[in-house]
């Protein structure tokens, strides 16, 4: 079709993670007579199960976990040459989406000028509070981020103001949280308790937590146990150990089949440390799990009431999540309840309706004019 844009998603990240699932979510609902999508990606492995197209995204390997300083920029260098190549390959791109954040999708804002696209950032958590990224913010022409963001984005906008802003500009908008509905959970078992985690190694993921309430369980009373594992390629952050032996505790690193897995089980505990984003969550109440949840003030906690549609722990409270895993495991009446209430929530998190607004605005977007060198990145 003559006036279908051509939409590149830059995706820096070597391993996968929620937020590459949502952006697939987000993407699935394009109309592909109106948008084809491409994907530069360091881990095209992450985008198999997708209809795009995938490159795959050469990074130096010395620079990977550079995360300040000079080696940040000759590392988000590199990769805006793999952009500038990816172009020369796959012709003219009308939009770029950063899928991660602005200290992550840097090289897109580095070669913004010359390639003359639409720029839209996609923020799934928190921000650093940097001039570069404060720069790059303000280049971007639309800001899709999740509501735990905002004050973070407000203090790194603030960085160059006589005073600290207190409301974002129009082109900011929210990010919500959403399924598809062509992919809906698989409705989990009713008859045995069986607890199922998944996420990251990365510390603030929390398996430290769950791992200690288990091995502080008798053996016999322990519930079987399902982890499922993703591990961090080329990061910096602390990362926990894992798999490590526990009697009935079943591990699965980046399991292809993590819908069966998820059915199979029906209680579902998150231990993130301030979850901004909570996917896991909502694709667990999707499956009908009775979610354990701690008390942290993230968006889960907000949404959700203890003992109506989940059961709430103390924070970071491993000996509190012990407790109520084994009083709910001996109730399976609570555990239906519980589920069934978390199941009815989750259907208002459909992609179709949850993501109409952003997927409207992403077809209707033009080429952007081509503009001046930007302002050069030097502090961090």
């Amino acid at each position: 079709m003559k006036n279908r844009k051509h939409l590149l998603v830059l995706d820096p990240t070597a391993f996968a993670g929620g937020s590459k699932v949502a952006t697939a979510t987000l993407l699935n609902t394009l109309n592909p007579d109106n948008v084809t999508v491409t994907i530069l990606s360091a881990d095209p492995a992450s985008w198999t199960n997708t209809r795009y197209k995938c490159l795959k995204l050469y990074q130096p390997k010395c620079l990977s976990r550079c995360e300040q300083g000079l080696p940040y920029f000759l590392r988000h260098s590199f990769i805006a040459l793999a952009i500038i190549l990816a172009r020369l390959r796959i012709g003219k791109i009308d939009i770029a989406v950063g899928a991660s954040g602005p200290g992550v999708d840097l090289a897109l804002f580095l070669v913004k000028p010359g390639l003359g696209f639409q720029l839209v950032q996609m923020i799934h958590g928190p921000v650093a509070c940097s001039r570069t990224i404060a720069r790059c913010l303000r280049l971007a022409d639309h800001v899709h981020y999740l509501e735990s963001s905002k004050d973070s984005l407000l203090a790194v906008l603030s960085l160059d103001q006589s005073e600290a802003l207190d409301q974002l500009d129009e082109n900011y908008s929210l990010l919500p949280n959403a399924l598809d509905p062509r992919c809906w959970p698989t409705p989990c078992q009713r008859q045995t308790p069986v607890i199922f985690w998944a996420a990251s190694l990365l510390k603030w993921k929390g398996l430290d937590t769950l791992l200690e309430a288990l091995q502080a369980m008798a053996p016999k009373q322990r519930p079987q146990t399902h982890i499922c594992y993703i591990q961090p390629v080329d990061c910096a952050l602390p990362i926990s150990r894992a798999p490590i032996y526990i009697r009935g505790v079943f591990w699965y690193q980046n399991p292809q089949h993590l819908d069966a897995l998820r059915s199979s089980a029906n209680i579902f505990v998150s231990t993130s440390t301030k979850e901004p984003f909570g996917l896991s969550i909502l694709e667990a109440m999707a499956s009908g799990h009775c979610v354990l949840i701690p008390r942290d003030g993230a968006y889960w906690d907000q949404i959700l009431t203890d003992n109506i549609h989940c059961i709430k722990y103390r924070a970071g409270d491993a000996e509190d999540l012990r407790a109520r895993l084994l009083a709910v495991s001996y109730d399976m009446t609570q555990v239906i309840r519980l589920g069934k209430a978390a199941a009815k929530i989750a259907l208002d998190y459909r992609a179709d309706t949850r993501f109409a607004t952003i997927k409207q605005g992403l077809e209707k977007l033009t080429t952007a004019p081509a503009q001046s060198v930007m302002t050069e990145f030097s502090e961090r």
